[in-house]
């Protein structure tokens, strides 16, 4: 008798620890976003900011080859989702960082290529947005601006003094206020200007101009590679971005934007 009953707690154990490694590998595995999850969650009528906040802080398994990226784009996803799960696929659900992002998938140069905005102990990724420049010129001037699609960034914080981290110096990525179009669905950001002179002459003048710059704390680069980066007064409302420009005059096109509510 004694020893049926220890065989059937035996067996009650097992099964018990069975039930819970399936439960956690189900959960895990509904953790993980493939392209039919967003897809699902885009005819829900999920907002674009909430589907790139999912894409940011989960586990992700896409398909992004050329069929994946056009099957995405025939279900009506936007771009910028598009982008955020190229930018995330195949990439494991962000841990908890208590500082600064993770060195893992970091560059040669120690520090991973991203800039990250930190928020209740956490380093959230912010996603790149790639922009157009565009060109205008009058008889005697011209003018070159960065745009960027949409009046509003997807990703919004409410936080008047973010800090981020970010791999590059101010100089190389500095953070502007971006000006949302008048006319059109952008937002912009004024690159260079030019004058000419009626028979010869004249000048123009590159890169981020200093009435768009937000001034921001002095940062040094720690021993991970990041740079800490706090404004220096508390951000109004409004479109905000990391703009690359690499230390140079002008810029990559590249802007790491959100927005401030």
């Amino acid at each position: 008798m004694m020893l049926v009953t220890a065989r059937l707690r035996l067996t009650l154990v097992l099964a018990v620890a069975a039930l819970t490694l399936l439960s956690a590998t189900s959960i895990t595995a509904q953790d993980v976003l493939t392209n039919d999850s967003v897809i699902s969650m885009k005819k829900a009528g999920l907002s674009d900011s909430l589907i790139l906040t999912k894409i940011r802080s989960s586990a992700t398994k896409f398909d992004t080859s050329t069929k994946g990226l056009v099957a995405l784009k025939n279900a009506g996803l936007s771009d910028q989702i598009i982008e955020a799960m190229v930018s995330h696929s195949g990439t494991a659900a962000a841990p908890a960082q208590p500082a600064a992002p993770a060195t893992a998938a970091a560059s040669p140069g120690g520090a991973r290529q991203s800039i990250a905005y930190l928020t209740g102990g956490k380093a959230v990724d912010l996603v790149v947005a790639t922009g157009s420049i565009e060109f205008s010129t009058g008889f005697f001037d011209s003018k070159s601006e960065l745009v960027l699609r949409g009046r509003k960034a997807p990703y919004r914080i409410t936080d008047k003094k973010p800090t981020f981290y970010s791999p590059w110096s101010a100089n190389d990525a500095p953070l502007v206020r971006l000006k949302p179009g008048s006319d059109h669905d952008d937002r912009n950001l004024k690159i260079s200007s030019g004058s000419y002179a009626p028979y010869g002459g004249g000048s123009i003048k590159y890169g981020v101009r200093s009435e768009d710059r937000v001034d921001l704390e002095p940062a040094e680069k720690d021993a991970r590679g990041y740079y800490r980066l706090t404004p220096k007064e508390p951000l109004k409302p409004g479109e905000y971005g990391f703009v690359l420009t690499y230390g140079t005059s002008g810029t990559t096109g590249q802007v790491y934007d959100f927005g401030v509510d």
